[in-house]
């Protein structure tokens, strides 16, 4: 038999809660720590089953990747990195049409000059201005593509860091992120693995 510590009322060994005040005992607290403590770590469980699996690729290899595909590795690569980054729980996402209408056009630009459309009704001046204008939108799909993808790494890096400590460690440069896209994006994606961003002790 013990006490209760409010009322004073007799309780059985193993009550949790006084019936007349409804005070817990010592055995109560101790188990309701014992139960809290399961629900965090469930918690903690179930935030690092979410988080999107990112990997580790070498820069030397997605340099060889781009010279053997002919630069068509750029379109793989956001289609491969679609479903991770916009799984990252941020505001910012990466359009999935922006990929699709990027990698049709990127495949138009590679194939149209395999064709002679002279044969299909257009002059030469109609053809050349036809390619352009096809290069003319990969060129921008990539960028906003590129600019969309860092955006996404920079608001999850927030999630651990200072707003202005993420934008100035993932991807600060524009240059960089314009001129190699997604092999610059790569190499960020590289630090935030080391940095265990992506796997965070949460």
């Amino acid at each position: 038999m013990m006490n209760c510590k409010s009322c004073g009322a007799p309780l059985d060994e193993g009550t949790e809660k006084c019936p007349y005040c409804g005070t817990l005992t010592d055995y109560g607290t101790e188990k309701f720590r014992e139960r809290e403590s399961q629900k965090q770590d469930e918690e903690r469980r179930k935030k690092l089953e979410n988080l999107p699996a990112m990997k580790y690729v070498s820069l030397a290899f997605v340099a060889v990747l781009y010279v053997v595909t002919a630069g068509l590795y750029s379109v793989y690569w956001y289609a491969m990195r679609l479903k991770p980054l916009n799984s990252l729980g941020t505001k910012a996402k990466v359009p999935a049409w922006l990929v699709g209408i990027f990698a049709l056009v990127y495949a138009g630009v590679c194939l149209l000059p395999q064709y002679d459309l002279t044969e299909y009704g257009l002059d030469a001046e109609t053809a050349d201005e036809v390619y352009n204008y096809a290069l003319g939108i990969v060129i921008v799909a990539s960028g906003w593509l590129a600019f969309m993808a860092r955006r996404v790494l920079q608001e999850h890096a927030a999630k651990f860091m200072d707003r202005t400590q993420a934008v100035n460690i993932i991807a600060p440069s524009n240059v960089l992120l314009i001129l190699f896209g997604p092999a610059y994006l790569q190499s960020q994606i590289n630090r935030m693995i080391k940095m265990n961003l992506f796997s965070p002790k949460i």
